[in-house]
């Protein structure tokens, strides 16, 4: 009797173990999407689908056609649209490998992107660290359907753009999905989100012929920040405007900019490191924030004679640099200011730290407090280096 009831205590305990991979998915039944693009069509949603084609991206097989194709289909709601696309896709889309959201302009400011990431978050098979961006002047479809030299998958392409130039050049940042839910969630701060444009001719945007030459006809171009108020996009930033979002936000990892000399010329500075502090107190029942930025940079060209071997010279340049770094965030903040009235830089959420009662108290008006808050700004620059040369030969040329 014993014998028997652990027979089948062992059977009641192993038998959930083995019932297999009851939810699997063969990988030649799916589409692999790696680009989603949401665009307005009329009342309803049209998403764009860039799905990998398997056979283009093997050494095998590669070769005779593009690498991706671009499933489009419409409907009231996200998923239904996904779901649409399997009218012409013979594989079931399959959404765990996104590896960028693009908005077409016209959706995100007429209709809010809120509902799209609220959708994706809430789906357990896409993951929130794709990157989203916004198609300046065009369709999220249109840009979907540019073909990309060196990186074969245009998803890829914009993916791996992004990701280098927010480390290497200020006017650009990152924001994943679940980062930009973050955004729209919290009080004190408003979403801001990279774009990107089609430069040259789209009408050869999605043939191979875009890619069989030096030059592309059609290339992809990140281009400034968009500015949005809640889930609404509402303009964007311009290149320097764009720069002193990302000094304030603490987002500039390296960068390179020239510096006009005291006499004729300039001189390029390569940026090594940059860390911005902001912080917020309250004086007479009133905010102040305080924003400090460090940065160590390097001498990288120099096209005047100053003697760049003098201390003088450098402190003159660290001098000038802090006052550029000063002028691009205060002219980012009065230009917003100005044009937009919305909080981007997440001034709200420092006051927020500083006095959660008196924020409590501004919440519902805060836009209004942002154009009227008092800003101190200080930059520290340091010249660490001057390359493999010390003075420029420039005056010792022989006419």
């Amino acid at each position: 009797m014993n014998r028997c009831l652990r027979l089948i205590l062992s059977c009641a305990i192993l038998i959930p173990l083995l019932t297999g991979c009851w939810d699997r998915q063969e990988l030649n039944e799916l589409g692999i999407m790696l680009g989603l693009g949401v665009d307005k069509d009329g009342d309803m949603i049209k998403v764009s689908a860039q799905v990998v084609v398997p056979n283009e991206v093997t050494k095998a097989g590669g070769g005779k056609g593009t690498p991706v194709t671009q499933y489009e289909a419409s409907a009231h709601t996200l998923f239904e649209a996904i779901q649409k696309l399997t009218e012409t896709s013979p594989r079931r889309i399959f959404m765990a490998h996104i590896r960028v959201l693009v908005f077409g302009e016209e959706y995100a400011r007429k209709d809010g992107i809120y509902d799209v990431i609220e959708a994706l978050m809430r789906e357990p098979t896409a993951r929130p660290d794709y990157y989203v961006l916004v198609a300046k002047n065009t369709t999220a479809s249109q840009l979907l359907n540019v073909l990309t030299p060196l990186d074969n998958i245009p998803a890829e392409k914009i993916f791996n753009s992004l990701d280098i130039s927010s480390k290497t050049w200020s006017p650009t940042t990152t924001v994943t999905g679940d980062e930009l839910m973050e955004f729209m969630l919290s009080p004190g701060i408003q979403p801001v989100i990279t774009g990107v444009e089609i430069l040259g001719n789209k009408n050869q945007s999605g043939s191979k012929e875009n890619i069989s030459t030096i030059r592309s006809p059609a290339r992809l171009n990140t281009t400034g920040l968009s500015v949005f108020r809640k889930d609404k996009l509402i303009g964007w930033l311009t290149e320097d405007e764009s720069k002193g979002y990302n000094y304030i936000r603490d987002n500039v990892e390296s960068n390179v900019s020239h510096l006009p000399c005291r006499e004729k010329g300039n001189v390029t500075l390569k940026a090594l490191r940059t860390s911005t502090k902001r912080k917020a107190k309250v004086v007479n029942g009133k905010p102040i924030i305080s924003i400090d930025v460090k940065n160590v940079s390097s001498i990288g060209a120099v096209e005047c004679g100053i003697k760049i071997g003098s201390m003088k010279v450098l402190k003159e340049l660290e001098s000038d640099s802090e006052e550029r770094l000063i002028e691009l965030m205060q002219n980012s903040v009065n230009s917003v200011k100005r044009k937009f009235h919305v909080d981007i830089f997440g001034f709200g959420q420092e006051v927020y730290h500083a006095d959660p009662k008196l924020f409590k108290k501004m919440e519902k008006d805060w836009d209004k407090h942002f154009e009227e808050l008092d800003i101190k700004y200080k930059a520290n620059v340091q010249i660490k280096r001057v390359g493999t040369l010390d003075d420029s030969f420039k005056n010792e040329m022989k006419e």
